[in-house]
């Protein structure tokens, strides 16, 4: 004769299991960044330090250009996607925080890179970048033009 199992029966069966399966330590871990490509890495600025933030116009945006005020450098992901330093050869133009409106840049393989930028709003600790224009001017005479927006600004001393 075959009985039914009740509920409680069923009920008491998936308690029992559970207790005595073994326990495990389950630790969670923030996800890996992961980088678009053609994207340079997110850049931090120390209390009281400054930078200059730019992104394409175009989409999807890309964040291709980052300098730290008063350094002379920058990184840029201009050229088949490969992140370059870049060191500062001439500066004019008006002034707007720390930086010009026009910067001029060597890059590896002598290539001169021109930025052209459009000072916008000012935002608490910094001030936007409305328009402006990065040219890519490579040996052969070439010049590669990329429009762009961003950010100039600056982390607040801790109070």
């Amino acid at each position: 004769m075959k009985r039914k199992p009740t509920l409680f029966g069923v009920c008491f069966l998936v308690v029992t299991a559970c207790s005595s399966a073994p326990q495990q330590k389950v630790s969670v871990a923030p996800a890996p960044e992961v980088l678009e490509p053609g994207n340079l890495p997110p850049q931090n600025l120390e209390p009281s330090e400054c930078g200059l933030f730019l992104w394409t116009q175009g989409t999807p945006r890309r964040f291709i250009f980052f300098s730290r005020a008063a350094s002379g450098r920058a990184i840029a992901m201009l050229d088949a996607g490969k992140q370059e330093d870049l060191t500062l050869a001439a500066q004019r133009g008006d002034l707007f925080g720390q930086f010009m409106t026009e910067m001029d840049y060597a890059m590896p393989g002598e290539k001169i890179v021109s930025l052209r930028l459009t000072p916008g709003e000012s935002v608490e600790g910094g001030q936007k970048i409305s328009s402006g224009r990065i040219e890519l001017l490579d040996v052969g005479g070439w010049s590669t033009i990329i429009p762009v927006v961003g950010l100039r600004a600056c982390q607040p001393d801790p109070e």
